[in-house]
């Protein structure tokens, strides 16, 4: 045979022997796949089918590989599991979109113009807005009702702080809830000067208000919903922890997943009122249609900014006052008893140091003898030195949200002091006790952006760079833990390891490709950072392209 025709054919015998004659439904190649696995390893390119990936490789044998009619050039650009939240409240996120934003009011009068610039366009029986700050005005006082009282006689509003924990109501909303200077509401508190109403609400008075509001309907809910999930999608995000769900909304939930009305994987967690109860005491472990419930969320007190946050000692800038714990020793064992017995989980909400020792506490007389129950502390934001072995002695998981460090540092040692402080927001310290930690943002209180967690982890600097070096700079996170604690733990702190958080053969093809490698690129690049494409189970959810 003449040499010029053995040529073709070998390369024809060796292209045989490399194509292993299976189909794939999806294949990116041309890429820096950061898989997350125990390895962390770095894959050039992968497979996809059934909305499962297939094979992790480098280029040519991926490609060689299988045969596909689908196949994306990722131009060398970065991919990573898909983003995970570690804490949220995705249905309170989307109801923002339908409310009056006040994120960022340099000052209680823009804050009000606003309000009057919403209710010329809005025809709304209450007018509901969130997110103003008063640590970011020149008077760092909370403000009170009486310019509201003024403006809005006959319309009821109420309006959230950033932290979710704090409002403020006009009097006509107090009046509809039945709220007078004598009002006490255990868990709460009522804000009164000289006999008058000030309007500030904190906590269980806040819920005393708020329960007067029209309920949305479930077709607005669903609308307002699906606009959120196109908006996480955006962000990078496929799963969420949906930290907190009533027993009206959980049913909506199955029958929207069931119906594939919403897509976007969600690990619920059912606060522990009746009904959620007996629906877990009767069902167990619901995993369906990409909802899984199997966990309780308690809120054990308030928040820090407001001042709710229960701490062992008074607070530095307000002599005498200790905070709020919202939920008595009693119920707490009850549920978390029960949530033993039925193989639950428990999340609880703990803010200041006197919150995460009783629960820590709870946690260790209740599921100190159970090997494996992965019940988390969300957020774990102050803890007395004495506490942080809990966490290892007894394998709590911390779920924290670095965002809220870079928000809170220009006031936190103001309500601490110099001494607590050092024991807030301690991120490394508790990754160290626990060997993994939670990351997520808590949105609607902070952004959707996974991105801006990473950074905040990373770097415990604001966006403008400040302060330099970072706010207790000890306790950054690495870019490698940063990315595992919005990935591969938060699966793991949800039972679901086995299914996601990693990229490899067997588990969902979610991922998220990015306009740089915030593995590597400078810290002060990565919130330019966008994203390119989001996937779910290999189907393309988001093109930024």
């Amino acid at each position: 045979m003449p040499i010029k025709v053995l040529f073709p054919a070998l390369a024809l015998l060796l292209l045989s022997s490399c194509y292993q004659g299976e189909t794939a439904d999806l294949i990116i190649h041309n890429a820096q796949i950061y898989s997350c696995d125990e390895e962390f390893s770095i894959f050039e390119a992968m497979a996809i089918k059934d909305g499962k990936i297939i094979q992790l490789g480098p280029e040519r044998e991926i490609l060689n590989g299988y045969d596909c009619d689908n196949i994306v050039d990722a131009q060398m650009r970065p991919i990573y599991p898909g983003f995970q939240d570690g804490h949220c409240h995705f249905l309170a996120y989307a109801q923002t979109l339908a409310e009056v934003d006040l994120t960022g009011s340099k000052s209680f009068d823009e804050v009000i113009e606003r309000i009057e610039k919403y209710a010329e366009t809005n025809e709304s029986e209450w007018i509901e807005g969130r997110g103003w700050d008063q640590t970011l005005w020149a008077s760092d006082s909370f403000p009170t009702n009486s310019k509201l009282n003024e403006l809005f006689p006959t319309t009821p509003i109420l309006i959230r702080r950033v932290d979710g924990h704090a409002a403020l109501a006009n009097a006509k909303a107090l009046e509809i809830a039945g709220i007078t200077p004598e009002t006490k509401i255990e868990g709460g508190f009522i804000g009164v000067e000289n006999g008058v109403l000030t309007g500030l609400l904190l906590d269980n008075a806040y819920s005393k208000v708020a329960s007067y509001i029209p309920s949305w309907t479930p077709k607005k809910k669903l609308e307002y919903l699906k606009k959120a999930e196109y908006a996480l999608f955006e962000a990078g995000l496929t799963s969420i922890n949906d930290a907190g769900i009533n027993a009206a909304d959980r049913e909506l939930f199955i029958e929207w997943y069931g119906k594939n009305e919403l897509k976007i994987k969600s690990y619920a967690m059912l606060f522990p009122e009746s009904e959620n109860m007996a629906f877990a005491t009767k069902n167990g472990i619901y995993k369906k249609d990409n909802l899984h419930i199997r966990s309780f969320k308690i809120v054990a007190d308030g928040a820090l900014g407001s001042r709710g946050a229960c701490l062992l000692e008074p607070y530095s800038d307000e002599h005498g006052h200790y905070g709020l714990m919202l939920v008595d020793t009693t119920s707490l064992l009850e549920i978390a008893r029960l949530a033993k017995e039925i193989g639950y989980q428990i999340n609880t909400h703990c803010i200041g140091d006197s919150a995460n020792h009783s629960l820590l506490k709870i946690y260790a007389q209740v599921i100190q003898d159970v090997e494996d129950h992965r019940w988390k502390i969300e957020h774990a934001q102050v803890l007395s030195p004495a506490d942080f072995e809990f966490f290892q002695t007894i394998r709590i998981l911390p779920s924290v949200q670095p965002t809220h460090c870079t928000s809170d540092m220009r006031w936190a040692e103001k309500r601490l002091g110099s001494e607590r402080i050092k024991y807030a927001y301690a991120y490394q310290t508790l990754l160290k006790k626990a060997g993994k930690i939670v990351l997520g943002t808590d949105f609607p209180i902070e952004n959707i952006s996974p991105i801006e967690t990473f950074y905040a982890a990373i770097t415990r600097m604001d966006k403008n760079g400040s302060p330099t070096g970072g706010f207790y700079p000890e306790e950054k996170l690495s870019r490698k833990d940063a990315l595992l604690g919005m990935t591969k733990w938060v699966a793991f702190s949800n039972f679901e390891e086995q299914e996601k958080g990693s990229l490899a053969p067997g588990k969902a093809a979610d991922f998220v490709m990015l306009t740089k490698d915030i593995m590597t690129i400078e810290e002060k690049e990565i919130l330019t950072t966008f994203v390119v494409k989001t996937y779910l189970n290999g189907q393309l959810v988001f093109d930024g392209e």
